[in-house]
């Protein structure tokens, strides 16, 4: 079984950066975050996205966040930098 260790993040943005959007990848999760930064350019150039500007990154991900539900999280800077978290969600667990 692979050990994925990395998540791909593309997000489309109007020219002034007011409006911006998730872009979807079809390989969105890597083994290594080197393997994920090298896709970037080729997935970059392969999403077809009108948008003014895409940005991308690579978040490392512990083995915990895909074992269970998580959101993932991001957010772009004035600066134009994609960030990425993930929060998981609580396990629920039935009880009488």
């Amino acid at each position: 079984m692979e050990h994925v260790a990395a998540f791909m993040l593309l997000v489309g943005c109007s020219g002034d950066m007011s409006v911006c959007k998730e872009i979807p990848v079809p390989v969105p999760a890597y083994e290594t975050v080197a393997e994920c930064r090298q896709e970037l350019p080729l997935q970059i150039r392969l999403s077809g996205a009108g948008d003014k500007r895409v940005l991308a990154a690579c978040k490392e991900v512990s083995e915990e966040v895909f074992q269970q539900s998580a959101t993932v999280d991001w957010t772009v800077s004035r600066d134009g930098r994609l960030a990425i978290s993930f929060d998981a969600e609580p396990s629920l667990v039935a009880s009488r």
